[in-house]
């Protein structure tokens, strides 16, 4: 007993002894550390004498579960107790960081790592990683889980890993997904018009060809005001059994294999690669960007329309046209000035 009583006086002893912190330390705790390891980060930065104190105080008051992640910020004079209370506190910094509709996993890890919040090449593995894939429900051939991590304007903190923001982006857009299928009527466009219905649940299957239509749609019309249009396009071809022939998905392909220079040639029309739907028919075997929401519901909600063809007009806009004839004027007109 008087053991006891000696280490509990011990502790309280190397709890309650003030330290000098100066300048002001900023610790960074990452999601998921445990109290031990947030511990021997502050005795390591010099904030604490003794991480088991820590610990002990940490537990014996209940808050050993309630430190934030994020990043926390010490200065002047303080005691293990008000260190543990500034870790319970809300982080003192948060950054805001928008991911674009229309970017590739690729290219949004490129934005979060030149904004600080991890390596480019962690956030692709993570997006790879083959227990996100099935989590993500992407298609077994499919790139990665590209399609299914929603661009969007996050509020991340410092320190988060890779494979949390990833989580983050799955996780809205099944939100906004599931949104936009609560009252929508999304029919495979190969199988002809089917029974509507104000509430549906969506196949494996059916949920991967909505993203791979809405990816090819985003990343033909970034207007938004001309996507269900768009989107109409190709339902149409679909339906009467042409290929969708989309230069973003020959791109895609081109830059999967490392061959995308900029310069889409006829001969890339030609080139049997998985993603050309020049030459194979139906959708591609996965999404080719992460679409946004608009981009989706223009794959729920197509435009009622007659249109085979569309454009570029070089405004950003497109001229959409009924047949080849028509599309052929208009491409000799927009394009090549004739």
């Amino acid at each position: 007993m008087a053991a006891a009583v000696i280490g509990a006086g011990v502790v309280a002893i190397r709890l309650l002894v003030l330290v000098r912190i100066e300048p002001i330390a900023i610790i960074d705790i990452a999601p998921g550390t445990s109290t031990g390891r947030v511990a021997q980060q502050l005795q390591e930065r010099g904030l604490i004498r003794d991480d088991w104190a820590f610990v002990a105080l940490a537990r014996l008051s209940g808050r050993d579960r309630e430190i934030r992640h994020g990043r926390h910020f010490f200065g002047g004079r303080m005691d293990a107790e008000a260190i543990l209370a500034e870790l319970v506190s809300p982080p003192r910094l948060t950054r805001r960081v928008t991911i674009q509709e229309g970017l590739t996993i690729a290219e949004a890890g490129k934005v979060l790592e030149k904004q600080g919040f991890c390596k480019a090449q962690d956030y692709v593995d993570a997006a790879c990683a083959a227990e996100f894939l099935t989590l993500a429900g992407a298609g077994e051939h499919a790139h990665c889980s590209e399609g299914f991590l929603f661009p969007d304007t996050y509020q991340l903190t410092p320190g988060m890993s890779a494979d949390r923001i990833v989580r983050l982006q799955l996780a809205r857009f099944r939100e906004v997904l599931g949104k936009l299928t609560t009252e929508s009527d999304w029919v495979e466009a190969t199988a002809g018009p089917q029974a509507r219905t104000r509430h549906i649940e969506l196949t494996a299957q059916q949920r991967r060809d909505l993203v791979v239509l809405a990816s090819i749609i985003q990343k033909e019309a970034y207007d938004r005001s001309e996507q269900p249009l768009v989107s109409s396009v190709f339902h149409n071809r679909m339906r009467r059994g042409m290929k969708l022939q989309a230069d973003p998905t020959v791109i895609y392909g081109l830059m999967l294999e490392g061959r995308w220079h900029g310069n889409i040639t006829r001969a890339h029309l030609r080139e049997s690669t998985p993603y050309n739907t020049y030459v194979h028919d139906g959708l591609p075997p996965g999404p080719i960007c992460n679409p946004g929401a608009s981009a989706l519901d223009a794959a729920l909600h197509p435009s009622t329309s007659d249109f085979l063809y569309f454009v570029a007009q070089g405004d950003g806009s497109h001229r959409f046209s009924r047949t080849l004839a028509e599309h052929n004027r208009a491409v000799r007109r927009l394009q090549l000035h004739h």
